[in-house]
């Protein structure tokens, strides 16, 4: 036990320490019970019940035979775009990213071995001139059903940070890995 001896006072130290490394340890302890209890009542709702008008209507929605301009004013303030069939349908075609448009921008990396076409989609050779040129098809989707734990295991194993919301082949909302933390955290 470390003593401090200043003029006629002993101070102890060492009981003091401990005391309040006992209680900062016992209050992370709780606060961390607490989230995984917390972590375990959102992995078992449903994405109906997580789920606020924001995230239904504020989505960045381009038709798939929209102008690759429109595609690029969108993506200069958000990072995705979900396309769709037509105006009045909402049915769900494919989803652009900023790593597929910076993969249209970036010099073409083909190998000199290559034989017969070269530039399959590009902006340089204009051979993408529309929205569903250069869509990625294939998008991994959850519906309102779905538990978040399902969900966040399809973002993990698709390596994706939103899913779209999808019911009767039509995109009605998304869901990101950031909305779900801060629902976790009580932000929201």
């Amino acid at each position: 036990m470390y003593r401090i001896v200043y003029k006629h006072f002993q101070i102890k130290l060492l009981p003091i320490f401990f005391i309040i490394l006992l209680r900062k340890i016992l209050i992370l302890v709780t606060s961390y019970f607490l989230q995984s209890m917390n972590l375990k009542k959102l992995q078992e709702q449903r994405i109906r019940d997580i789920l606020d008008e924001k995230q239904k209507w504020s989505l960045p929605i381009v038709e798939k035979n929209a102008s690759i301009k429109k595609v690029l004013a969108i993506l200069t303030a958000r990072d995705h775009v979900w396309v769709i069939e037509k105006k009045g349908s909402k049915k769900l075609c494919g989803v652009i990213t900023e790593s597929d448009i910076l993969q249209l921008l970036a010099p073409p990396r083909v190998p000199r071995y290559t034989f017969g076409r070269r530039y399959s989609v590009s902006l340089l050779y204009k051979t993408a001139k529309k929205a569903r040129d250069i869509m990625c098809k294939r998008v991994a989707r959850c519906s309102l059903e779905d538990k978040v734990g399902d969900t966040l295991t399809k973002m993990v194993n698709s390596g994706l940070r939103r899913l779209p919301i999808v019911e009767n082949d039509e995109i009605i909302g998304e869901i990101t890995a950031h909305y779900i933390l801060q629902k976790l955290l009580g932000k929201i």
